[in-house]
């Protein structure tokens, strides 16, 4: 068999998907936008371009780096994807940016559609696949589609009582969003109407889709798995603040707005608390000019360095309103970081109460500020739960996921990752 992995973004679960292809030595090619690439000319010109005009791509880049599948599997079309990075930097207008990722992606999709003649099967993800699963049925290739998140209208029921209350997150941008939803939606529909074969990383998310009434499709749900453990348990300093850690959008989805009104209500000063936010700012700017002092804003960083920051923190606040997943979570476990999130991410099946985390009510400041007052209370008890949370994420490995991966595309998906 020849196959290919097409994302935009190589991201840890793309390059686990090709390298579950590679070590059956099936992978043809992995498609991606923009990857690091250090010693090649065009990026030493575009990122010495970005440095003169006050943008440190390199950094960027850095979170780009493909670990899992030889370079010479990986086929890149950086042009469209640098343009839509700068244009990020230099312009501060997300409906701008919305259309130029539509433009980055459209020119993605098509490249990778003129580069499928010879293999036997294409494995695209949500959003990203239409043009390349209209060519590859064409040509009679084996189409199969990976869902990393919940069906969107499914999301947007659970946001919208949070936009009601919150009516200052109705900005510019989320009313160009909603006027554009349904043709959205269409697209995403065509997509799976395309597919032979689905791949979900929760039964959370598969059933967001299932139960939208769509086409009838064989589906598998293979759960993310987490990177290796640390050898022993790192226990933070004893002393000092109580430091919660954020990785991800800070965004209404993942309960960003919900946080800040926890922190007003408990008013803590960063001596006894900080919470550490590693991820792009997705709030309007105008809720975030009173932000409380403990609340630290740290920007996007590269993996590896948002692993050891996860490492020496007290535990990972996680309280999305809905999450396909929540990748973040493995990621804590696999540094011993005990996790608080919400029913409402895939991820919550790895947390047990009191063992190796905390499930909160979602959409409610007041169970995000609860958790808090109760992890000032007994720090112990989180450096307690360091050990199992190590356990946690070693029961369940991205060795694991590969293997199931390859079962579902055989067509032996069983047990529990069958729905």
């Amino acid at each position: 068999m020849k196959a290919a992995v097409a994302h935009l973004s190589p991201a840890p679960f793309t390059q686990q998907v090709a390298r579950a292809l590679e070590e059956e030595r099936a992978l043809d090619a992995f498609f991606c936008t923009l990857v690091d690439q250090p010693n090649t000319r065009w990026q030493a010109f575009t990122t010495g371009l970005a440095t003169h005009a006050g943008i440190d791509l390199r950094r960027d880049l850095r979170r780009r780096a493909v670990t899992e599948v030889p370079a010479e599997r990986v086929r890149s079309y950086p042009r469209r994807e640098v343009l839509r990075m700068l244009q990020i930097r230099l312009y501060n207008d997300p409906v701008l940016g919305d259309r130029v990722f539509h433009w980055a992606r459209d020119g993605f999709e098509d490249w990778v559609a003129r580069q499928l003649e010879g293999l036997d099967l294409i494995y695209g993800y949500e959003y990203g696949s239409l043009r390349i699963f209209r060519r590859a049925n064409e040509l009679g290739i084996r189409t199969v589609y990976d869902l990393p998140s919940p069906e969107h209208d499914f999301v947007e029921e659970f946001l919208a009582p949070e936009f009601a209350r919150f009516p200052e997150l109705l900005t510019p941008y989320k009313s160009f969003t909603s006027s554009r939803q349904v043709e959205r939606t269409d697209r995403r529909r065509q997509e799976w109407e395309l597919a032979d074969l689905v791949i979900a990383n929760s039964s959370f998310t598969a059933e967001s889709w299932r139960s939208a009434g769509w086409a009838k499709r064989p589906v598998a749900v293979v759960p993310y798995g987490a990177p290796p453990p640390l050898p022993q348990v790192v226990n933070p300093p004893s002393e000092g603040p109580l430091r919660l850690l954020w990785a991800g959008t800070f965004s209404i989805r993942k309960g960003a707005h919900l946080l800040l009104e926890a922190l007003q209500a408990l008013a803590l000063p960063p001596e006894t608390l900080v919470v550490e936010v590693y991820g792009a700012q997705g709030l309007p700017q105008a809720l975030l000019d009173d932000a409380p002092l403990c609340l630290r804003f740290c920007g996007s960083v590269p993996r590896p360095e948002l692993l050891e920051h996860m490492a020496r923190a007290h535990a990972l606040l996680f309280p999305t309103l809905c999450d396909g997943f929540g990748l973040v979570v493995n990621e804590a476990l696999s540094r011993g970081l005990p996790v608080i999130t919400t029913s409402r991410a895939g991820a919550a099946d790895l947390i047990r109460p009191g063992v190796n985390g905390h499930l909160i009510e979602p959409c409610s400041s007041e169970a995000i500020a609860i958790a808090i007052e109760s992890s000032l209370a007994s720090r112990e008890a989180l450096v307690a739960m360091r050990s199992a949370a190590l356990a946690s994420a070693a029961a369940w490995q991205w060795s694991d996921y590969r293997i199931a991966i390859r079962e579902a595309l055989a067509g032996s998906a069983a047990g529990p990752f069958s729905v």
